[in-house]
């Protein structure tokens, strides 16, 4: 078999027109597959080994074409109550969806929407993967970091993987601490209720529940108020040198701060700003804070000293 034909018999398996036998034989030979967690690297390799099997079943003696023509006839109508338990994986195999990741900087609080309109605001330093779009019956997303989840409401259920968690909902809001650093990785029930596999054990939180998973021991806790204060900042800063402070400043808002002197640069800033605040009102806070001035050469350049 050429690759053409293999092509047309998985397209046919996608689309739900398969016979019953090479439904029962891909999911066969896939079950295979995915519990060894490799499939061939050549698809012209997987596709003779698939066409191969199937042909070996369902093949005709020489001497009964017209029996063959028949039984290959009737096997083209036998598609009703195939079972297609590996479409959407054999999608993503064939088909991949191009994955998207964005990390929050440093000092930042980064806010993603993603295809579902699901929203997540990542806190510094946290990185998200997930698809350009979500196809199939998960939503698949992954985490390394701090991150705030409000997910939209849908069937299909939301999945995310974390170093040491997954966490699985249907539709609700809650902060996922989980990085591959972290002694103590947590997740926060702000609505709703969530799932959390934590190595083998699954454990269903509730609104106000938070989860801390520490040297192999499951802990739940009480609160009166999950923590998301900082889901509304853009930079946070604690005890950081104004060098740094201007350096974020740069990054995010595609200006150039220039200082009078390396005493300024040296001095620590603690606080944080909200989304809604200009680079004007940053600075001005700043300013403020030190008793310095502000001046914008023409080319655009800030001057603080």
């Amino acid at each position: 078999m050429n690759i053409a034909q293999f092509k047309r018999l998985v397209d046919n398996y996608l689309s739900g027109n398969a016979s019953r036998r090479e439904a029962t034989l891909l999911n066969s030979y896939l079950d295979k597959a995915w519990e060894e967690k490799q499939l061939p690297s050549d698809a012209e390799e997987q596709g003779q080994e698939v066409w191969n099997r199937i042909r070996g079943e369902i093949a005709p003696p020489v001497r009964s074409i017209r029996v063959w023509r028949y039984a290959a006839s009737a096997l083209i109508m036998i598609a009703a109550g195939a079972g297609y338990k590996y479409q959407f994986e054999l999608q993503d195999w064939l088909d991949p969806i191009p994955m998207q990741s964005a990390t929050a900087l440093k000092y930042q609080v980064k806010k993603i929407t993603l295809p579902d309109s699901s929203v997540v605001i990542l806190n510094s330093g946290s990185t998200l993967t997930w698809p350009q779009r979500f196809r199939g019956k998960h939503r698949n997303i992954s985490v390394n970091g701090e991150a705030f989840f409000d997910v939209t409401p849908q069937t299909a259920p939301f999945i995310i993987t974390g170093p040491h968690l997954q966490v699985k909902v249907l539709g609700t809001s809650f902060v996922v601490t989980d990085s591959s650093n972290i002694e103590k990785p947590k997740v926060s029930v702000k609505t709703g209720s969530v799932a959390v596999t934590a190595a083998t054990v699954v454990q269903q939180l509730r609104e106000n529940e938070e989860l801390v998973y520490e040297n192999g021991a499951i802990n739940i806790y009480k609160q009166t108020e999950v923590n998301t204060g900082w889901t509304s900042k853009k930079l946070q800063f604690n005890e950081s040198a104004l060098a740094e402070v201007f350096g974020e400043m740069e990054k995010i808002y595609g200006i150039k701060i220039k200082t009078a002197n390396r005493a300024i640069r040296d001095e620590k800033f603690t606080g944080a700003f909200e989304e809604t605040d200009t680079v004007d009102d940053i600075l001005k806070v700043i300013a403020l804070s030190y008793r310095l001035t502000i001046h914008k050469d023409k080319d655009g350049t800030i001057v603080i000293r």
